[in-house]
C-alpha cells in the first residue's frame, strides 16, 4: 500500500517510474522493496531470486510487500532504473546487461565503488570490472550530489564508509585530517546478510560484542580512504579501522579519534553546522549532545556530533546511522530520486523541514 507523503503535490511525482530490484529476497533488497511499495513515484515492476522464482517475495520474509519473483534472466528492461542486490563478484554483469539497454543502475554491491585495481582485488578477491566500473559514480549522496543528479550508473557506497564518511568530510575538505585516523565501529547484525554463521546467528551474537577485520584488515577501509582523498585529502594518514559486531538488528555507530585538527571541539562543531546546513538528512547533534543509534535507526538521518578531548590537540566525531537505510537501500532510493529528477527526500524517512540548500557544498569533484 503506497504511503501519502508531503511532497505528493508536486509535478515531478506525476508519472509513475518503474523500477526493478536484482537480488530482491536479501536483507537489504527486502528493505529496498518496502521503500519503493511506499514511494509516491516509483513501483517496484519486478525483483529475482534465482532460488525463489515463481514465489512471491513476502512468503520469503513476512515484512515484504507481495511482489513476484522471477529468475535473473527474465528481468526486463521496461523500466526506469535497477537496483542490484547482488554478491559482489555478480553484480557488475548486470550492471553491465542493463547500461548497454540505456537503463539507469543503482549498484549496492562493491564491484563498482574502488578505483584502484590492486585495491579491489585486495579487497573482494575479484578482478575489478575495469569498463563497467569506469562509467559509475560513487553515491554518497551529501558528497557527490551534483554528479549523481547527471549519472546513469551508480555505485552506492558502504555503510561503514558512509558512517565514517559523514563523520570525517568536513575536515577532509578543509584539509584538517592529520596525523593518524582512529576509527571504533560498531554494526548491528543485520549488516552480515540474512544468511546465518557461526559468528552472526542468535545464540552467538546475543550478550556480546565482536571485534573483527582489526586494524586495516576490513574491506571498506581503501574505500574510505578513497573517500576522503576525493573530498581534498592529498597526503592521507591511514586509517586504523576497527569495526565490532553487536547484538542488534540494524544500526551502525563511528567513534573517529582525529588529531591536531586545527581547532577546538566548539569550533569544529560550528564547522560541520556550516557545511552540513540544509542537509535534508544529516543533523549535527549540540555540545551536550553524542551521536546514538536510536536516533537514527529506521530513517534514512544521519547524526554527527563532536567532542573535545581535553589536555590533548584531538577530537572525537561520532556518527550514527541505520545501516539498511542510509547505510544501503535508503540511500540507493535517495541516489535514485536525483537520478530520475524527483525530490531527493521524496519516500523516504527521517528528512528534516528545511528544505534551503546547504550553504556549501561537500562535493567530490575528482572523476571516477
Amino acid at each position: 500500500m503506497r504511503a501519502s507523503t508531503t511532497t505528493a503535490a508536486s509535478p515531478l511525482l506525476a508519472r509513475t517510474r518503474r523500477a526493478g530490484i536484482h537480488g530482491a529476497t536479501g536483507i537489504t533488497g527486502v528493505e529496498l522493496a518496502g521503500l519503493l511499495d511506499a514511494h509516491p513515484a516509483l513501483e517496484l515492476a519486478w525483483a529475482t531470486s534465482r532460488r525463489h522464482a515463481g514465489t512471491t517475495l513476502d512468503t520469503v520474509d513476512g515484512s515484504a510487500p507481495t511482489v513476484e519473483l522471477r529468475a535473473p534472466e527474465d528481468a526486463d528492461d521496461d523500466v526506469d532504473i535497477v537496483f542490484l542486490c547482488l554478491p559482489h563478484g555478480r553484480s557488475a554483469a548486470a550492471a553491465s546487461r542493463h547500461r548497454s539497454a540505456g537503463t539507469r543502475v543503482v549498484d549496492l554491491s562493491g564491484d563498482l565503488r574502488l578505483r584502484d585495481a590492486d585495491a579491489h582485488a585486495r579487497a573482494y578477491n575479484t578482478e575489478r570490472p575495469t569498463e563497467v566500473a569506469s562509467e559509475a559514480v560513487y553515491g554518497l549522496t551529501e558528497l557527490t550530489r551534483d554528479r549523481v543528479a547527471g549519472a546513469r550508473l551508480v555505485a552506492n557506497p558502504g555503510c561503514y564508509p558512509t558512517c565514517v564518511g559523514l563523520a570525517l568530510a568536513p575536515l577532509a575538505v578543509e584539509g584538517r585530517l592529520r596525523g593518524t585516523i582512529v576509527v571504533d565501529a560498531k554494526s548491528g547484525v543485520s549488516g552480515a546478510g540474512r544468511e546465518p554463521t557461526a559468528k552472526t546467528h542468535y545464540c552467538s551474537a546475543s550478550g556480546d560484542v565482536r571485534p573483527y577485520a582489526v586494524g586495516r584488515r576490513h574491506r571498506h577501509v581503501p574505500e574510505i580512504e578513497q573517500l576522503l582523498r576525493d573530498v581534498g585529502v592529498d597526503d592521507l594518514a591511514r586509517v586504523i579501522f576497527t569495526p565490532h559486531l553487536v547484538p542488534l538488528e540494524r544500526g551502525m555507530l563511528a567513534t573517529c579519534v582525529v588529531t591536531d585538527a586545527g581547532g577546538d571541539a566548539d569550533e569544529i562543531r560550528d564547522l560541520y553546522r556550516e557545511l552540513y546546513a540544509g542537509e535534508p538528512f544529516v543533523r549535527v547533534a549540540g555540545p551536550d549532545a553524542a551521536a546514538r543509534i536510536r536516533s537514527v535507526v529506521r530513517t534514512n538521518g544521519a547524526v554527527v556530533s563532536v567532542h573535545e578531548v581535553e589536555d590533548t590537540d584531538a577530537v572525537v566525531i561520532v556518527s550514527a546511522i541505520d545501516n539498511l537505510l542510509k547505510g544501503a537501500a535508503g540511500q540507493a532510493v535517495q541516489n535514485a530520486n536525483l537520478m530520475l529528477g524527483l525530490p531527493e527526500v521524496t519516500g523516504l524517512p527521517g528528512a528534516r523541514a528545511s528544505e534551503a540548500a546547504p550553504a556549501r557544498r561537500l562535493i567530490a569533484a575528482r572523476s571516477s
